[in-house]
């Protein structure tokens, strides 16, 4: 679907880049929903975006499943690793889990 999407509005196949961006937005989003309403004090709420960010678990992105380990920073997921040919084509060669 996001691939559909996008190529319709952009006329091109989006990049890996806008695929993760996608996911990050989403996931930033579900984070807000997550935390509820906005107190109005700017510290106690960038820390309950960073708990409530903190404490995804098993989100569904469109480039795979990620969780985040209680800590900030990148969320764990899986990574395809890819081989580039004689012919210089990109092939599939294993998805690695942490």
């Amino acid at each position: 679907q996001f691939i559909d999407n996008f190529n319709a509005k952009y006329g091109q196949i989006p990049d890996d880049v806008g695929a993760l961006t996608w996911d990050a937005t989403n996931m930033a989003l579900a984070a807000i929903q997550k935390m509820g309403a906005l107190s109005g004090d700017l510290g106690k709420d960038r820390e309950g975006l960073r708990t409530a960010m903190a404490s995804m678990r098993g989100f569904e992105g469109i480039t795979g499943t990620m969780s985040y380990d209680g800590k900030i920073g990148d969320p764990l997921k899986c990574a395809v690793i890819v081989k580039i040919n004689d012919a210089g084509e990109f092939t599939f060669h294993e998805t690695v889990c942490p």
